[in-house]
């Protein structure tokens, strides 16, 4: 563009004499401040949608949130990082099953602690003790007056975990055992983060988990080329302009919702001695299939991937039910009841026979 814009200059300069040679640099500068305006202009475009996009577009609602048997167990109400009011549930184990350890619950976005009668029931027959518990702004739980509760996993999210762990650590006991997570949507995402903190989480079953980041930047590439003309990067293979309007939109968000939106990608490398399960649905529309097999090659160490077909968003344990809860007992098994069994102790070595003694039979 300052090319042809030279050319223009010096052809003008030849026809009409020296007034352009002598104001040249101002009429290329009133040029280049045109041009970064416009650049502006459009770059604004592009930003609203984004931030209309991250604000308004919502997350499908798990249908049928209701389709179970409420759980029964000691409510109890505890503290937040904050010092607010939480509430949450111990479902125990019933009569005979050994303790295998504890899970903790943490529900999908516009429901409540009451929906681990859903996803955590197998749990509780194999022998687990449940902990679920009402996110801020849903349930019975304190609700900010500042803070309105998104599908996007932000930093109040991971504090209610922490402070949930912190919870079930003081009034059961764990042997220093720690605790693993079962998380749905949204508070699968939000448990990610929290086990990059949080040493006491040993393993992480995530349904349906997602990463805010990768969902913008899904969003941008879907929604932005429609609703602007201009496409910016129609011809970027790498998608750094998404990336680029992705910084700034979180930029704005993150100060206009008071709150952080943590990227449950960065959380997932450092978790290389956390064993996870995934679980995702072959349907789901909004999480679409190919992120969870991307969150799932980033995860370093133990990790396991299960593509429920035909399931949408958080449909796998309605869809597969008997699949769903031999998976995730099996995997609770593998990585936190083996930890939280005690040692079997070794054998001692039979005693040396005293002379002409009868050697102790064996089975046959």
């Amino acid at each position: 563009m300052m090319q042809m814009l030279a050319t223009a200059l010096l052809l003008a300069e030849e026809a009409g004499g020296g007034w352009l040679g002598r104001h040249w640099p101002l009429l290329a500068a009133c040029a280049l401040v045109l041009g970064i305006l416009l650049m502006l202009v459009m770059l604004a475009r592009y930003l609203r949608i984004a931030i209309n996009l991250f604000l308004d577009t919502p997350l499908p609602v798990t249908a049928n949130l209701h389709d179970y048997e409420p759980p029964e167990g000691e409510i109890v109400a505890f503290p937040s990082l904050e010092g607010r009011h939480l509430r949450g549930m111990f479902i125990d184990r019933p009569p005979g099953p050994a303790d295998k350890g504890t899970v903790i619950f943490c529900h999908e976005f516009a429901s409540d602690m009451m929906s681990a009668g859903r996803y955590a029931r197998p749990l509780v027959e194999a022998g687990y003790t449940v902990f679920t518990f009402d996110f801020r702004g849903h349930g019975e739980s304190f609700a900010p007056p500042h803070f309105e509760p998104r599908h996007w996993p932000s930093n109040h999210d991971v504090n209610d975990i922490l402070a949930a762990i912190a919870y079930v650590e003081s009034h059961r006991e764990t042997d220093g055992k720690g605790v693993g997570v079962l998380g749905i949507s949204r508070g699968a995402s939000a448990a990610v983060v929290a086990a990059a903190l949080s040493p006491s989480i040993r393993c992480l079953a995530l349904d349906g988990a997602f990463s805010t980041d990768f969902s913008i930047d899904e969003l941008m590439r879907r929604w932005a080329q429609i609703f602007v003309r201009i496409d910016l990067a129609r011809a970027d293979r790498t998608f750094s302009v998404y990336r680029f309007f992705r910084a700034l939109t979180m930029f704005y968000v993150e100060l206009k919702c008071r709150c952080r939106f943590p990227s449950t990608r960065r959380a997932l490398v450092k978790l290389d001695s956390v064993p996870i399960l995934f679980i995702h649905g072959e349907r789901d529309a909004y999480v679409r299939p190919e992120q969870a097999r991307v969150l799932f090659d980033l995860k370093p160490g133990a990790k396991e991937l299960w593509i429920c077909p035909g399931a949408k968003h958080n449909q796998s344990v309605a869809t597969e039910p008997q699949t769903y809860a031999r998976k995730i007992v099996e995997f609770f098994d593998r990585h936190l009841a083996a930890a939280a069994a005690p040692p079997t102790s070794a054998t001692p070595p039979a005693a040396a026979a005293p002379p002409g003694a009868l050697a102790p039979r064996t089975a046959g």
